[in-house]
């Protein structure tokens, strides 16, 4: 299976490069929902309607109204064989989107309430791939700030620590994500957590972790 990083909006080499020689693929946000025309908007859906097999989940830079109306778009809790898909993340660059007028949505976290029914869901199902934009929080601690990859103080987020809680449920054997734009191919305790960088993919046997 390919994994796509953050393209933000880059839909020609996403379409043309980023899902070649793939049979199906997903992106793990960031894609650019909610950025671009509705003419942008038009042929990325029918590009997804010709490519049901190439797929994503939503990040801090999708909207997530719009999302939920494209083709391809992946829903926060679905689970299928033995994966679990999360999206949204917290924007470090909101005060910046809103100072310059650009899109910014207050939903792009998932509620309380949100993550605790999908908390439920992941205690029973206990799937053994997560694939989302961000990752549990100590997991980001431990790969991007305390090696210094990421400048400046980790922020406590509503989706940092509930993934977090749900790990220590469960500890799945692998954690894909994308948001930091960093590669990444690290073990911590019983998971492999892998980060795909932006505007850049990998490549996953999934059945080596199923």
């Amino acid at each position: 299976m390919r994994f796509i990083g953050d393209i933000h909006g880059a839909f020609n080499d996403y379409a043309n490069f980023y899902t070649v020689g793939a049979d199906e693929s997903i992106q793990v946000g960031d894609f650019g929902i909610g950025f671009g025309s509705d003419f942008w908007h038009s042929k990325i859906e029918d590009w997804q309607i010709q490519n049901p097999k190439h797929q994503f989940i939503r990040g801090n830079h999708d909207d997530p109204e719009k999302c939920a109306t494209m083709p391809g778009y992946i829903k926060d809790g679905y689970v299928k064989d033995d994966m679990m898909f999360v999206g949204g993340a917290y924007s470090i660059d909101k005060h910046i989107r809103l100072a310059n007028d650009w899109p910014w949505w207050e939903n792009e976290q998932l509620s309380y309430r949100e993550f605790e029914q999908i908390m439920d869901i992941y205690s029973v199902v206990k799937p053994n791939i997560m694939i989302t934009h961000d990752c549990p929080q100590f997991a980001a601690r431990h790969l991007f700030f305390d090696s210094g990859l990421c400048r400046g103080k980790q922020e406590p987020t509503i989706t940092g620590q509930a993934l977090e809680a749900m790990f220590r449920i469960h500890q799945p054997k692998l954690w894909i994500f994308g948001h930091y734009h960093i590669p990444m191919d690290r073990r911590l305790a019983n998971t492999t957590f892998i980060c795909v960088a932006d505007n850049n993919y990998a490549d996953i046997n999934l059945e080596d972790f199923r």
